[in-house]
């Protein structure tokens, strides 16, 4: 990463296949982009190629040169129409068409109209030269498909972003979709194709051996959405919603194929990383149970106290589902068993917090009982003494009528 591309034109790769109604919109979404040099790439992974060009006729005057549609006669997978559109920009070299960047912009995704000019503008920049790629908020939105229509349910803030795109988050999930990445071309050419044996989580794998080229930059604008449909089934379902099962079957044998990888290229790492996953599992035990403990003691606490307790278990809980899909990389289970260690401190001072609260709503409870003990003989007192006045001056008053009658009677 010595020194920044000189021009700014992009690559945009689009696969689709059978989702016409969601492809309009895609190749509205790159018309309209205020950054205007560009190249789009539509594949077709085995569709309907009458289909895919009555979708693209009547845009064909607006894209002036700069749209390829290529069709596949069968569909390869996601990763395989990648690397046919990779494949055919790379291979452009000539001024005029050479391409800076390369994003890819599914078929039902979108962008705001300056994602190109800031992402681009962003790469190019002198002090942004050390960053492989650059990556912007999104915003995820839920539809429903009609007939002949989408339409909008909500929208949502995409909840993994990260102002510092952290390696060893990125090493236990896949935290963005491919609609808000945009990677210089020179680093694609240095990492090549899209592993095309994969038939889902191909974009986590790319995201990875972006990172191992150089960091990831950010800028913190909604300038991508991403487009959900929980409820579609057949072609027009997300990947990741439609297939979650497989999903969650190659996120295992993906990390199982790195960690083979790394004890086949050092077969002592096996030991270290043994160790600090027994220690990170003795740790995640030892807070689940202290939270236990917590959670029991603090029924007498105060609300700050139990919202304080509600953060921590949800931090330990995120804490917990980071280390359950730890990555085989060292760094980041180091970290880890840092983050481990450190919220472990955490929960020792908050125990000790309870107990000091504990005992003080214990001494609490103790002085108004001596309070009313002392007030309900304060009471008893003070009732004796009003019977003996009351008596006193009952006594007063008939020594009163007698003096007075003694005089009456003239002391007879």
């Amino acid at each position: 990463m010595s020194a920044p591309p000189a021009g700014g034109r992009v690559a945009v790769v689009t696969r689709t296949r059978n989702r016409n109604l969601l492809l309009g919109r895609a190749l509205a979404s790159v018309l309209g982009q205020s950054h205007a040099d560009w190249h789009l790439y539509v594949v077709n992974d085995g569709g309907d190629v009458e289909a895919v060009e009555a979708t693209v006729a009547p845009h064909r005057e607006a894209f002036a040169g700069r749209l390829t549609v290529i069709h596949n006669p069968v569909s390869l997978g996601m990763e395989a129409a990648s690397n046919r559109a990779l494949a055919l920009a790379q291979a452009e070299t000539h001024d005029a068409a050479a391409c800076d960047f390369v994003v890819v912009h599914d078929d039902d995704d979108a962008w705001h109209p300056d994602f190109l000019k800031e992402t681009v503008g962003f790469l190019r920049s002198e002090e942004n030269r050390r960053y492989a790629a650059v990556l912007t908020r999104m915003i995820c939105v839920y539809e429903r498909l009609e007939p002949d229509r989408v339409v909008e349910l909500r929208r949502e803030q995409w909840n993994d972003w990260q102002p510092t795109l952290d390696g060893a988050q990125l090493l236990s999930r896949n935290l963005f979709s491919p609609i808000a990445f945009l990677i210089r071309m020179s680093v694609v050419r240095q990492i090549g194709f899209y592993n095309d044996t994969l038939p889902v989580i191909g974009d986590w794998d790319y995201n990875l051996r972006v990172f191992a080229v150089g960091d990831i930059g950010t800028i913190d604008q909604p300038l991508a959405y991403y487009h959900l449909r929980p409820d579609a089934t057949g072609s027009y379902g997300n990947s990741v919603e439609a297939g979650r099962s497989l999903h969650a079957r190659y996120n295992v044998l993906y990390r199982n194929a790195l960690l083979r990888a790394q004890l086949n290229a050092d077969p002592d790492a096996a030991g270290p990383i043994m160790t600090l996953l027994r220690v990170l599992g003795d740790n995640r035990d030892l807070m689940l149970n202290r939270l236990d403990a917590i959670a029991a003691a603090a029924a007498a606490a105060s609300p700050a106290t139990l919202d304080r307790l509600q953060l921590l278990a949800d931090g330990q809980a995120a804490l917990a589902g980071t280390v359950a899909a730890g990555g085989p990389a060292m760094a980041a289970l180091h970290e880890l068993a840092q983050a481990q260690a450190a919220t472990a401190a955490r929960l020792d001072a908050l125990v000790s917090l309870v107990e000091r609260l504990a005992d003080g709503q214990d001494r609490l409870v103790q002085a108004q009982q001596r309070q009313e003990q002392a007030h309900g003989q304060a009471q008893a007192g003070l009732a004796q003494r009003l019977d003996e006045v009351q008596g006193r001056l009952g006594k007063m008053g008939f020594r009163a009528w007698w003096k007075r009658r003694w005089r009456r009677l003239g002391g007879r």
